[in-house]
């Protein structure tokens, strides 16, 4: 036994075979806790398990006295692949620590990527030539000459494309944005989806533009997501000279301040021009709703217009509105109270037509309504804003379904009326409705009816979302 021991060839066959399976198994557990994890240094590991540990546990056993008749060429070879194997590890180890572990917007974070690159391009190359030198006593001088050579070959004929490239190189160090931005380049305008030595990804909607970086290092840019102030956008819209421009102006800011994409650190303005042109500012929450955001305020405000009887574009026509139309609706409401066709008549010189388009809100939580509409075509959807900027729904609401039951109490209601649909409604103002009760009584008591149902809908609303509703007595219209 003391034979065996005394051996050159045991103490290495025991770590070999003992060390090596050990180290295997704890380099796979610590893979797969690193994989778990999500750690970006697993393939590290995995690395160093499956290639560098056995070609260091080889070299262990032919690098022992005997193991290997003369010098040969296989041990060199395998030497080789262990400095290679050590090159790769250490480059990629020092790159993870260092970059990949970076802090967000840390110099590291904004060091550009084809610089790394080029250094771990640097220290293969010095590492393969050192392993060289060291195992096959080869002579590296004439290679660090070539290789000066050549780069300085190669500088001279790519020095435009280089230029170019280093120029958007420094614009990206600087750092004038980072991902997620949003840039307005030449009239493109897109979110920063990813950027790298070469390009910058903008993600416009209408798909992923790429804006090389040596051309925005060229030209100027907006970053929209820099400013002080929220980005706005702008519409411009004619109105009726007879229009008086307080209205308009009065108008066009309350139907921009009914846009829920809207920013909440500022507040839509409109201003007059000349001409009878209005210009209206729109902040944005997000820069890329511009579009969004303009094509819901310009088909908002046609409807708008058409309510307050001001003439968008000049136009005074309205061939909706009309006495026709206006009997036939309430012709149609009859029946819901109790009228006879005399007093349908009557109700004819003070009632009125609306149309709303969807996502227009007809009823406001906190305000006192001062007339009832009753819904003459499309749907309406009843519900309770929250605090958080949610909107939890109680009922959705239809043909012949009234908005603003709390006219007649005169009190303010905890609920806010949304059309979801394209909705035609005849309103009639709250004396109209107080002489229809009194006429009617049965009228007062089916109001007061719908009114309880649509609180206790509300209560069973807010519960299933874990709220309540406000403390006293909660009336929704």
């Amino acid at each position: 036994m003391a034979d065996i021991v005394s051996q050159p060839w045991f103490w290495p066959a025991v770590i070999v075979s003992v060390g090596l399976p050990l180290m295997l198994i704890g380099l796979t557990e610590l893979s797969n806790a690193m994989v778990r994890r999500g750690s970006r240094a697993a393939p590290i590991v995995l690395t160093v398990r499956n290639y560098l540990v056995p070609v260091a546990g080889v070299l262990v056993l032919i690098s022992q006295p005997g193991a290997w008749q003369g010098t040969g060429t296989w041990p060199r070879v395998i030497w080789t692949i262990f400095g290679l194997l050590v090159i790769v590890v250490t480059i990629n180890a020092v790159n993870h620590l260092v970059f990949h572990r970076a802090e967000k917007g840390s110099w590291r974070d904004r060091f550009p990527t084809i610089f790394s690159d080029l250094i771990r391009f640097v220290f293969i190359i010095v590492g393969i030539a050192a392993v060289f030198w060291w195992v096959w006593d080869a002579d590296i001088a004439g290679v660090f000459a070539a290789l000066g050579v050549t780069s300085i070959v190669i500088g001279f004929a790519l020095q435009s494309a280089v230029g170019s490239i280093v120029s958007g190189l420094f614009l990206v160090f600087e750092a004038p944005f980072e991902l997620g931005d949003w840039l307005e380049v030449d009239g493109t305008r897109g979110q920063i989806v990813e950027v790298n030595w070469r390009a910058v990804h903008l993600e416009t909607g209408n798909g992923i533009v790429v804006m090389p970086t040596a051309e925005l290092a060229g030209a100027s840019f907006t970053n929209l997501s820099r400013s002080p102030e929220p980005y706005a956008a702008t519409a411009e819209l004619l109105f009726g000279t007879d229009d008086p421009p307080g209205r308009v102006r009065e108008l066009l800011v309350q139907v921009a301040r009914d846009i829920p994409l809207l920013s909440p650190k500022a507040t839509p303005t409109a201003s007059s021009l000349t001409g009878s042109r209005y210009a209206v500012s729109l902040p944005l929450a997000n820069p890329g709703d511009h579009d969004v955001v303009v094509d819901t305020f310009l088909t908002r405000v046609w409807y708008a217009a058409r309510r307050a009887e001001l003439h968008l574009d000049a136009d005074a026509t309205d061939e909706w509105r009309t006495d026709e139309h206006l009997a036939a609706a309430l012709r149609q409401i009859a029946p819901l109270l109790s009228l006879r066709p005399d007093e349908v008549e009557a109700l004819s010189g003070a009632a009125w037509l609306e149309r709303y388009c969807s996502g227009e809100s007809l009823l406001l939580p906190g305000s006192v309504p001062t007339e009832t509409r009753f819904i003459l075509k499309g749907t309406v959807v009843l519900g309770i804003p929250t605090d958080d900027n949610g909107f939890v729904q109680v009922a959705a609401l239809g043909r012949d379904d009234a908005v603003g039951l709390t006219a007649l109490s005169r009190t303010q209601t905890v609920s806010q009326a949304v059309a979801t649909s394209e909705v035609d409604v005849v309103a009639l103002p709250v004396r109209l409705l107080d002489d229809v009760v009194r006429q009617h009584p049965v009228v007062a008591r089916e109001i007061v009816r719908e009114s309880e149902n649509r609180v206790r809908q509300a209560r069973l609303a807010m519960t299933s979302v874990g709220s309540r509703l406000p403390y006293g007595r909660p009336v929704l219209g």
